[in-house]
């Protein structure tokens, strides 16, 4: 199974974005796995919504993302928090790769 194929939203999606997907998810296991997969997959599609490549996304569009959940998914504040996380990591991830050149684009992302 190509797990880069399954949750990167549309076929036209960059190679580099599933490599990117790929790698961060390879390292979960099990239910981890599974939850961050989740968790990863709405981000991109809010992404893919916006008309945003996630690999370009810069705070501010998690910024948007933070409060999409809570004012619009209206998600309890731990699933904002998980979901943040995971977006951090993901970006992160990246970095570390050689997939991005510049610090995670998560900065402080406040909660309130």
């Amino acid at each position: 199974m190509n797990t880069a194929q399954l949750i990167v939203p549309g076929e036209d999606a960059s190679a580099t974005l599933r490599i990117a997907v790929a790698a961060y998810l390879a390292r979960f296991k099990g239910q981890s796995r599974i939850h961050t997969e989740s968790d990863l997959r709405s981000y991109l599609g809010w992404c893919g919504r916006q008309g945003l490549e996630p690999l370009a996304a810069q705070r501010p569009h998690v910024e948007l993302f933070l409060r999409w959940m809570q004012e619009v998914g209206l998600y309890k504040p731990s699933t904002v928090s998980r979901r943040l996380s995971v977006v951090a990591g993901f970006y992160r991830t990246c970095v570390i790769d050689g997939l991005l050149s510049l610090d995670p684009p998560m900065g402080t992302v406040g909660m309130g």
